[in-house]
């Protein structure tokens, strides 16, 4: 779902569903999903199910109570919206999305004034909700204060920088000002943000096609796939990076180099691409600056696994028990993290 596959993210639910038909936090997830491919109907059921459940914790409920009024509101059924979202502030006075769904509540009924103070006191609790922000500044403009939404909205936009219907409602902010000038950057800056959104849409086929194809050893249809993506996207770094993987899987050095060279002059701090490079100087047998790259990817992201998994590795080639057993503690412990494929470690009696 954070990568904009949406679709693929359902069919994987549904299927830990199979696994675990009980589960709560499953049912949340997948009606979240549901609700991003607007099957609406589908999220309205499994949510409602939630709250009848007796084994979902007082949390949970009040997470899938957020999600239904999001979703009954996106489905248009207002009265349910209104009960569901008087018990969600009732059991959460302190939370920011009550008090957000709360003034969308008031707004859909043509009550701004109410829709203004419940929005306004979920930004004064989160004051970088993007989304409360956007929600106000077009409260603000219905109320005919292009002032105040023009601040609300640069603020959301400021914090999410891609948002369309902030980037929307500030531009007519700015064309109700008589700012047409920045009217017109706003629509510039929604035309490309919306540009972007297609790119990643459909990108997204494409990559689960090509992990699929890579995690079953076609590489070459892997390949074929991720250069599909490298087209749509030229400068996208992590596209660059994936790329050299299936390359050194291929045994193919000098062009993964190649790109890992140009995703890393994009984004330095790219530890997926410090990984793949600290692998390629691995096979070709320069631990240190393999070392210095894993721990260059350590740096960056410290959740990540994979780093400290062929460190480990190295040191037990290199006979350094101390420091193959610290990175292999770390690996670890971070392995929930992992996207799994690797061999298991030594153990610890190894050497």
């Amino acid at each position: 779902m954070a990568d904009s596959q949406d679709d693929e993210a359902v069919k994987v639910l549904e299927q830990a569903r199979t696994v675990d038909p009980s589960s709560p936090a499953l049912a949340i997830a997948l009606g979240r999903a549901y609700q991003r491919v607007d099957k609406y109907a589908a999220a309205h059921q499994i949510l409602e199910a939630v709250l009848g459940s007796a084994i979902a914790s007082a949390g949970q409920k009040t997470e899938a109570r957020t999600v239904l009024v999001e979703t009954l509101l996106w489905e248009g059924n207002l009265d349910r919206a209104r009960e569901v979202g008087a018990a969600l502030l009732s059991e959460a006075r302190d939370s920011a999305d009550s008090h957000r769904l709360a003034g969308m509540i008031a707004y859909r009924e043509g009550n701004l004034e109410a829709a203004r103070s419940e929005l306004l006191e979920a930004v004064r609790i989160h004051p970088s909700d993007s989304e409360a922000l956007t929600q106000l500044g077009l409260v603000q403009l219905a109320a005919g204060d292009s002032p105040a939404a023009v601040k609300s909205l640069e603020e959301a936009t400021r914090l999410e920088p891609e948002s369309l219907p902030a980037l929307t409602s500030l531009a007519r902010a700015y064309e109700r000002l008589g700012q047409g000038e920045k009217a017109d950057a706003a629509r510039a800056r929604l035309k490309l943000a919306y540009d972007q959104k297609s790119i990643r849409h459909n990108l997204a086929p494409l990559r689960s096609k090509g992990m699929q194809a890579y995690d079953a050893g076609r590489l070459d249809e892997a390949l074929e796939s991720f250069q599909a993506m490298l087209k749509l996207s030229p400068r996208d770094p992590q596209v660059l990076a994936q790329i050299s993987t299936i390359l050194l899987a291929m045994q193919r050095l000098e062009e993964a180099e190649r790109y890992l060279a140009r995703s890393l002059e994009i984004r330095p701090d790219n530890d997926l691409a410090l990984t793949e490079l600290g692998r390629l100087y691995a096979l070709r047998n320069d631990l240190p600056r393999a070392i210095q790259m894993f721990g260059r990817a350590t740096q960056v992201n410290p959740s990540a696994p994979e780093p400290h998994y062929y460190l480990a590795g190295i040191y037990f080639a290199q006979r350094r028990k101390d420091d193959f057993l610290r990175e292999r503690a770390e690996y670890e412990r971070l392995r929930p993290n992992s996207s799994g494929g690797l061999m298991p470690l030594p153990g610890e009696g190894s050497r």
